[in-house]
């Protein structure tokens, strides 16, 4: 088989106790392997990886993507259709001086012209810009591309934590754990080949997302990967909604949370879709500068580039309680992308929520252009919570103003389910609108145990009668399944017991309800 070139537009202080170790130089090779979703992920594979640090004048490397549908041969070579992106920053200690960061070259590779609900093995290359494109190319032309498959196996070290019992799990659960280190592993081989499967046509079901927030980088952690790792069949996609790393303004920490990723994560094999957090700002002291790393490092289906305002606050930002609104919109920001039945809209809850922002017209817009007879589902993911039965973050501007604006046209628009973050716990609502239970209002589901911690106090001893389910003591992340236009379940995963919760849902906009959980969930 004769090999197609694709040339499209080629454009030439941590929370929690413990230290981390230092980032894996990695010889300048491929690592940090993640997916998203392109516009239309039955079509289209956003693949981003880590290079080279940027530092010292240093010169990104070009970047391609092997790919074909045959496990034993590639018949595709995608080159990058922009330039590699890069930042720096200073960075603030406490008893030492500034330290000047540079960050890995980060390339986002998108690979158009998929055919739906279908698996490809793709391999990601790095050659030398100086030397040109059509040398990179030249390499791969004239041969049929033979290869030994090697694809991700389910590592022995995730297979071996896998078998923990649920009293060996209870014993480690930690509020505040100590953040990973895995500076005493080896890099990934960046030879291996991975693979993806497409998304099946808008419209067509079953389809599975897992769930998850505030992940960062610590045991509690890595239970959550090594449990989505050893379930990953029955995964087409995960929402992380924000707080991802915890690195909060120490670059370096994001080099060790991918570090984490590529040791533990299915993210080189199932497409990761994130929302912004109040920890993924990261404004330093000296500097305007926000959400540099969350905007170099992923790449969602954007709307249009990231744009920022000018941010002339002076002084680090508290981001425990950061100002409202940011000016920060599109990009990473928030975005859409239709997965089968669902609908999935991931809005910034620290961008402006209000009625003449650039968010609220576009959301307005989304929301009234979807077509419920092909995505009867509608999912909204943003980091903080609408309801929260916690006694934290009760009186954050960013709650207050997404109760205010985007409820209504939650209410308005027939969401079905709302996923947040931010409070350490788990908590589902009744459906509800206004603040009061009412069955054409979405449901409202808080994953925010993700791995940071697990210890959210609650107001009251009494739930509010919005509350279905609250619990702060056990780590976990959901799973939202779609079976067709009028039946979902939504799924508890509680990763310190050995029962798994779950409820059946019944989509409002044919007319029915919300069905209670078989268990408690």
């Amino acid at each position: 088989m004769r090999l197609r070139i694709s040339l499209i537009s080629l454009t030439l202080s941590l929370i929690g106790q413990g230290t981390l170790g230092d980032p894996r130089s990695c010889d300048g090779q491929v690592r940090h392997l993640h997916l998203a979703v392109g516009h239309d992920p039955s079509r289209e594979m956003t693949i981003s990886f880590a290079s080279g640090r940027s530092s010292n004048e240093a010169i990104a490397p070009i970047g391609c993507i092997l790919i074909g549908t045959d496990p034993n041969t590639f018949d595709r070579l995608v080159l990058e259709q922009e330039s590699p992106l890069k930042y720096d920053t200073t960075i603030e200690h406490e008893h030492h001086p500034f330290e000047e960061y540079s960050s890995p070259f980060q390339h986002h590779i998108s690979v158009g012209g998929l055919e739906p609900g279908t698996r490809y093995y793709y391999k990601a290359i790095i050659g030398d810009r100086e030397e040109g494109s059509e040398k990179l190319a030249a390499r791969f032309s004239d041969t049929e591309l033979e290869f030994g498959l090697r694809l991700a196996e389910e590592k022995e070290e995730i297979e071996r934590e896998g078998r923990e019992s649920e009293g060996q799990l209870r014993a480690r659960r930690r509020l505040g754990p100590p953040p990973y280190n895995g500076s005493n592993k080896t890099c990934i081989d960046g030879n291996k080949v991975r693979s993806f499967t497409t998304a099946p046509p808008s419209g067509i079901s079953p389809v599975s997302f897992a769930i998850t927030g505030d992940l960062g980088q610590f045991e509690h952690s890595k239970e959550t990967l090594i449990h989505m790792s050893r379930h990953r069949h029955n995964i087409d996609a995960v929402l992380l909604v924000g707080d991802i790393s915890y690195a909060n303004g120490k670059h370096g920490h994001w080099d060790t949370f991918f570090d984490f990723l590529d040791d533990y994560s299915i993210f080189d094999e199932v497409p990761l879709l994130v929302a912004t957090g109040n920890h993924d700002i990261e404004k330093q002291e000296h500097g305007g500068e926000i959400f540099q790393a969350y905007e170099a490092r992923f790449r969602m289906p954007q709307v249009r580039p990231a744009e920022f305002g000018i941010y002339n606050h002076t002084g680090k930002l508290d981001m425990e309680a950061p100002p409202y609104p940011l000016p920060y919109d599109w990009g990473n920001a928030f975005y859409s992308f239709s997965y089968g039945p669902a609908k999935h809209i991931v809005v910034s809850a620290y961008s402006s929520m209000d009625p003449d922002s650039a968010q609220y017209t576009w959301l307005k817009t989304e929301l009234e252009s979807i077509d419920r007879s092909v995505t009867p589902w509608v999912l909204i993911s943003l980091h903080t919570p609408l309801y929260n039965s916690y006694a934290v973050h009760m009186h954050d501007p960013q709650i207050i103003a997404a109760r205010e604006h985007f409820e209504p046209l939650f209410v308005k628009h027939h969401v079905n389910v709302v996923f947040t973050g931010h409070i350490h716990a788990y908590q589902r609502t009744k459906n509800v609108a206004m603040g009061k239970p009412h069955r054409r209002g979405p449901l409202h589901v808080t994953v925010g145990a993700g791995g940071r911690q697990c210890d959210a106090p609650f107001k009251s001893d009494s739930p509010e009668e919005w509350i279905v389910k609250r619990d702060a003591s056990i780590y976990g992340y959901g799973k939202f399944s779609v079976f067709n236009e009028t039946h979902a379940e939504w799924r508890w995963v509680p990763l310190s017991s050995s029962v798994a919760t779950w409820m059946d849902l019944r989509n409002s906009i044919f007319g029915g309800e919300w069905q209670e959980p078989r268990r408690a969930c």
